[in-house]
């Protein structure tokens, strides 16, 4: 009931915005298997209105040895993945179409956090995290 509620509210007002968050598994290694249990990301949906931000809320983890890269991804109602930029251990590489408005922190061995600053209708979207081996 609360869901339809708040897709009702975006329809008529026009002026929330709604991040959805799902696990992403870790980027397959040469075998390609992929588990996506040590893969986590939280939280699961986050609301915000127009002009605001999100400051560190949307949190992935991992426990994967070895795994020191975290990538970012995000899918917008055209369900095409565009990458954001990744985390290289505490090193942030940004796209340069997302430069001053998302930003990355943490310490992409175990965890990394994603900042939204000012947000649009056109950040609302599903965010995805990913973990893979660093390439030399």
């Amino acid at each position: 009931m609360r869901a339809s509620l708040i897709g009702s509210h975006l329809n008529y007002f026009n002026m929330f915005f709604i991040v959805c968050m799902f696990i992403f598994p870790h980027l397959p290694e040469i075998n390609g298997t992929s588990d996506s249990k040590h893969v986590n990301q939280t939280p699961f949906f986050i609301i915000r209105e127009t002009g605001e931000s999100v400051e560190r809320e949307i949190n992935c983890s991992h426990n994967i040895p070895n795994h020191d890269v975290i990538l970012w991804y995000k899918q917008d109602e055209h369900k095409a993945l565009k990458l954001l930029g990744y985390l290289n251990v505490k090193f942030v590489n940004l796209e340069e179409d997302v430069k001053g408005k998302i930003s990355f922190g943490g310490d992409a061995r175990k965890q990394s956090s994603l900042t939204i600053s000012n947000l649009t209708l056109k950040d609302s979207a599903v965010y995805f995290c990913a973990a893979r081996l660093a390439q030399c």
